[in-house]
């Protein structure tokens, strides 16, 4: 069999337990006093005692005259694959293939009962066998007589017959039952099943959850007007209640109570020389429980298997709770319509009224009220079933607010600097979207800020703040058209410009026609820093070689001709001027007094009308 059909049949078979009654209890059971259900677990067995049985046990593959003890219906490939009718997992069950004669195939004696009390008995019976099975017309049906003995095996007590069952087009389990009455001074009896029919093809079943219950009139305990409870309300005179024990069955002849009451609904106690049908309460005045225990002998009424118990009647000392305003006080922000809503106890009603006493009613049974100006408005807790009122009514206060008027701004700001952000709004409550709580915060990076105050009233306003960081320039080039000089920038925006550092422009061109070399200057409209790129419009050589071989000979400057009058002077390493040269085309050989200069560095002031260039050169020999 595939899941998918297991797992069906385990839920239809949920669905199509029945109850064919031989005689069930017409009143009230009460708890197992006996119960069979063969256990669980995937062995089969164990074999039953010799007395309870005269069938023979094996353990798998039952046939006529055999039993087994298995959570596995389907012993035959003719038999259901069905479950146990408790449902445990692996549950097991009574597996029986009836005898060719019939008899009694089941027998237990049932000890531990009450003398003179009336029992149910009880037992889901299923035929096992398939309605596919080989048997066609000539199946044998199953039917079970059921007998209850007393415990001396000679007096009937009880004895009932089900109907035959033919094999059902789907696993059934049906729930049979018989009622009987112990004898004064009996406590026990002796349980029976009766196979009626022959085996053969067919006749085959299974039992599962045997059991014995007390059985009892069903009772209610009602007061004069017939109710199930009495109330008063907090602060009334107490009073006295006259209960009867109502039956609306007649399985007890003659009943014997014992009235009970309780102060939590939990734990009764007996109430001394209560026990007629009708009892009258002392004065109460706080909650109270009373029931009454029922039998059919009032010497059982100690005995907790031997007694029903009826529902329970409540005294309820009805307290009204008082309504619990989900705010204190509602605020209307700016004119926003507010709902005043209070919370209530299960049960109860709410009124709501303009004054703390008397006044007129404004709204009835609601739990909200939506008012059009401010003030206090009070809740009356009413509760419907008792009539009660709670005595006070509960202030509601609900008050109009403006939302507190904040600061917003927009900052822009240097790589390096840090603003304040501020709403401006003293005695808050504040609420940054960096997680802040303070009125202000300090900050260092561009982004989008914001912070929600609220003041005392719980009121709230939102304040923006955009903070910008300010670009810094990037020089791209710095390229000579003519004797112009012009300032390339990567990043375009709003930018001055300079070469000299004292005087700035928008403009981004400037005429070094006298200079040697410039420093070009790019700065910010917010003078957060100053970019600086040298532009040299002559080479000076970092080193020469005078060794003749046409190579770097001279220390020569390169483009030094366009500007006459220039003048060079070489210094050793001690500032000892060396030479002065003031035709610079020539350049300088490293000679000092027609002698060479050893290999060093040299130290150059290139001087140009008031510009003045320094710097070394190395000498290589």
């Amino acid at each position: 069999m595939n899941k998918f059909f297991s797992l069906f049949l385990c839920v239809f078979l949920c669905s199509a337990f029945a109850k064919a009654q031989l005689g069930f209890c017409s009143g009230q059971s009460g708890d197992a006093i006996f119960t069979e259900d063969f256990g669980q677990g995937i062995t089969n067995g164990p074999a039953l005692p010799a007395s309870v049985t005269s069938y023979i046990y094996v353990n798998s593959g039952v046939q006529d005259g055999e039993y087994t003890i298995s959570s596995n219906m389907q012993q035959l490939g003719s038999f259901w694959n069905a479950p146990d009718h408790t449902g445990n997992p692996n549950g097991k069950m009574l597996i029986v293939n009836a005898d060719f004669n019939p008899g009694v195939f089941y027998q237990t004696p049932i000890l531990g009962l009450c003398e003179n009390t009336p029992y149910e008995f009880s037992s889901w019976v299923i035929n096992v066998l398939s309605i596919n099975n080989p048997c066609g017309t000539n199946e044998i049906p199953i039917q079970v007589r059921f007998e209850i003995w007393d415990s001396t095996d000679t007096n009937l007590l009880s004895d009932g017959v089900m109907s035959p069952r033919n094999s059902d087009t789907t696993p059934l389990w049906v729930k049979y039952g018989l009622t009987f009455t112990t004898a004064p001074g009996q406590n026990g009896c002796i349980l029976k099943m009766i196979n009626e029919g022959i085996g053969g093809c067919g006749n085959d079943l299974a039992i599962d959850d045997i059991e014995f219950k007390a059985c009892g009139d069903i009772t209610e305990v009602l007061n004069s007007a017939n109710a199930n409870f009495s109330s008063i309300c907090e602060n009334d005179p107490g009073t006295s209640i006259v209960l009867n024990a109502a039956a609306s069955t007649n399985v007890f002849v003659t009943p014997a109570y014992q009235w009970q009451t309780s102060s939590d609904g939990i734990n009764f106690m007996d109430i001394a020389g209560a026990n007629a049908a009708t009892y009258t309460t002392p004065v109460v005045t706080t909650t109270t429980f009373y029931r009454v225990k029922v039998a059919e002998d009032a010497i059982n009424l100690n005995n907790s298997q031997c007694v029903n118990f009826s529902e329970i009647f409540e005294f309820r000392e009805v307290v009204v709770g008082p309504a619990v305003p989900r705010s204190d006080p509602f605020v209307s922000c700016d004119g926003e319509l507010v709902d005043l809503i209070v919370d209530l106890a299960p049960g109860l009603e709410a009124y709501w009224y303009d004054s703390a006493t008397a006044g007129t009613l404004i709204n009835s049974n609601s739990a909200e009220y939506t008012p059009t100006s401010a003030g206090t408005y009070y809740v009356e807790t009413r509760d419907p079933l008792s009539g009660c009122v709670r005595p006070t009514r509960v202030p509601v206060v609900y008050i109009i607010e403006n939302n507190p008027v904040v600061n917003n701004a927009d900052f822009t700001i240097c790589p390096t600097d840090m603003v304040v952000l501020d709403p401006q709004v003293p005695n808050g409550r504040y609420v940054w979207n960096t997680g802040a709580t303070t009125p202000s915060i300090s900050v260092g990076t561009e982004g989008t800020y914001t912070c929600e105050v609220f003041n005392d009233a719980g009121c709230s306003s939102i304040a923006n703040f955009i903070v910008s960081e300010v670009e810094l320039p990037v020089i791209s080039s710095l390229d000579l058209i003519g004797e112009e000089l012009r300032i390339n920038l990567q990043t375009p925006g709003d930018y001055q410009f300079s070469i000299d550092g004292s005087q700035w422009t928008t403009r981004n061109t400037f005429d070094i026609s006298t200079f040697l070399q410039v420093t070009a200057r790019v700065r910010d409209r917010f003078g957060c820093d100053v970019i600086t790129q040298e532009f040299l419009r002559i080479r000076i050589p970092k080193f020469f070689t005078p060794n003749a071989d046409g190579f770097h000979d001279t220390f020569k400057i390169y483009g030094i001709d366009r500007f006459p009058g220039a003048r060079l002077e070489l210094y050793d390493r001690y500032g000892k001027l060396l030479q002065q040269i003031n035709d610079l085309e020539e350049g300088w050989t490293g000679m000092y007094r027609n002698q060479p200069l050893p290999s060093n560095d040299y130290w150059y002031k290139l001087y140009y009308k008031e510009q003045l260039i320094t710097g070394h050169v190395t000498l290589k020999r």
